[in-house]
């Protein structure tokens, strides 16, 4: 039976994408050398070294949050937020708002409206 999905997404240099999560957005990080475990609470997000950027894909992924307002505020606070990350109610009945990490991965918080 399923029971978890968890999205690995590619990074240029594991070092720098950890200290982005880590220090930016509060993650824990076991690091693999060309592989990376990160930990928010019951969030988890891999990293796969890919030094190959040259097909111009980046990778995304969703994370459900209970209060986006105050992770919105938090994230703004600390400059992570772009003018089309900025926090919108979206037709499919999620408020989202999105950042983009150190590799150009989107990396999207989402609350059910």
């Amino acid at each position: 039976m399923l029971q978890k999905a968890i999205p690995v997404l590619p990074a240029i240099n594991i070092n720098h994408s950890i200290d982005f999560y880590v220090l930016k957005l509060g993650f824990k990080a076991i690091n693999y050398g060309n592989y990376a475990i990160l930990h928010f609470k019951n969030i988890e997000i891999h990293l796969s070294m890919n030094c190959d950027q040259s097909t111009g894909t980046n990778a995304a992924c969703l994370i459900m949050v209970e209060n986006i307002e105050d992770l919105y505020a938090s994230y703004s606070a600390k400059g992570l937020i772009e003018v089309k990350g900025k926090l919108v109610d979206k037709p499919w009945g999620i408020k989202e708002f999105m950042i983009t990490d150190n590799n150009n991965n989107r990396i999207r918080f989402g609350k059910k409206c």
